[in-house]
């Protein structure tokens, strides 16, 4: 039974580490969401495009409900909805803080709801014995490194302009690369910048983005002087949950 046990885990790694490196987009639309597994297989980014929009962490939800009046921000001690009138547009919370929010708002209730039934077959036995988790954003994100086996990026209020590199790209990036932004660096952040290669992608709400393994992201408000809200919700199998909390 160990000898089993383990093979498994060994071809869990080896699959893991398996990513495309090709910037190609798969695209699907809500109502044929039952073919999802099959472009799953292949790897390669995939928006989908209809889906029902999450009716929670939007600016409606957030002066409605007293939770976010009464819930401080760990950086000033300002409440969510004070934040969110202050118009900031880069606001970095610690992922702690985003777990947080992602558990207290109600986004995972939405998210069961919504893809539970549609990723069963992809997660397997093996994956659905770990939950669906996620993290909350407001404004833009810089650069940021995906372990989930796949990650879901969701916007729930104004659309974003997503940022996605390839791994073999970090080759051109500064070092300290976690949280920059691609578009805005120049040849005196890293001298071989200009053969990085990344593409945008523009996800509103009632779309998202999957995005397989070890693929780089940051995203930024499409619009001008306008906060967006998103959330990344991570499908994990045993092997990229191990590999999360390293």
């Amino acid at each position: 039974m160990f000898i089993i046990i383990a093979a498994l885990f060994l071809i869990g790694a080896l699959f893991y580490r398996q990513s495309l490196q090709e910037y190609r987009i798969n695209q699907i639309e809500w109502d044929r969401r039952h073919e999802l597994d099959g472009l799953f297989d292949e790897r390669a980014p995939i928006v989908v495009r209809g889906m029902p929009q999450s009716p929670v962490w939007t600016h409606a939800d957030i002066m409605m409900r007293d939770f976010y009046a009464n819930t401080k921000t760990p950086d000033n001690g300002k409440t969510l909805r004070e934040t969110l009138l202050d118009g900031g547009s880069q606001i970095v919370y610690p992922p702690t803080f985003r777990k947080y929010l992602y558990q207290n708002v109600a986004l995972g209730i939405w998210c069961e709801n919504t893809w539970s039934a549609v990723l069963a077959n992809s997660r397997g036995w093996l994956g659905s014995s770990i939950p669906l988790d996620g993290e909350c954003f407001v404004g833009s994100q810089g650069l940021i490194e995906l372990k989930a086996n796949w990650t879901m990026i969701v916007p729930t209020e104004g659309a974003i302009i997503v940022q996605i590199l390839a791994s073999k790209e970090k080759k051109w990036l500064p070092n300290k690369w976690q949280g920059l932004f691609p578009g805005q660096l120049t040849s005196a952040d890293a001298p071989f910048i200009g053969q990085m290669k990344y593409m945008d992608i523009i996800v509103r709400p009632g779309s998202a983005l999957w995005i397989p393994a070890h693929w780089l992201i940051s995203w930024t408000s499409k619009e001008e002087n306008e906060v967006p809200l998103a959330c990344l919700i991570y499908m994990h199998t045993p092997i990229s949950w191990l590999a999360s909390r390293s």
